[in-house]
């Protein structure tokens, strides 16, 4: 919930310095209700995705779970996103095929820094990564 507060005390302040004092109190804006519900729902939906990833074990610290709370409207778009972009049990196009470009079919684990085609150099934004195997 922290990261969330974060955001809103920065979206706030930002409103405050744009608008040159209270957005709400300028003629035609909108009214305090609609911005205090707006943070209230921010507020709401980063704890209850924060607690997501707490409780699924995906949080290694604080940090983690204010970092969460900060980009839980962006996580949530992403979600929304890929899940209403396409119909149910589509597969995403970069997907591989069952069995195709796992561990199993390489004949063991395949290490991070490899491409997944390995007919090309693996590479970073260092340059060319070497296998010391």
């Amino acid at each position: 919930m922290l990261g969330a507060a974060l955001i809103e005390a920065w979206d706030l302040h930002t409103a405050i310095h744009v608008n040159r004092g209270f957005p709400w109190k300028k003629r035609g804006r909108l009214k305090l209700a609609p911005y205090l519900t707006a943070a209230a729902i921010r507020l709401l939906v980063s704890a209850a995705l924060t607690g997501v990833y707490a409780a699924s074990g995906q949080l290694a610290g604080v940090l983690s779970a204010v970092t969460v709370g900060v980009a839980a409207p962006k996580i949530l778009q992403s979600i929304a996103r890929r899940s209403l972009g396409r119909p149910a049990g589509e597969i995403p196009a970069q997907a591989s095929p069952p069995g195709e470009g796992t561990a199993a079919s390489s004949g063991g684990p395949v290490p991070s820094y490899l491409p997944a085609d390995s007919s090309q150099p693996a590479t970073t934004s260092e340059g060319p990564q070497v296998d010391a195997r």
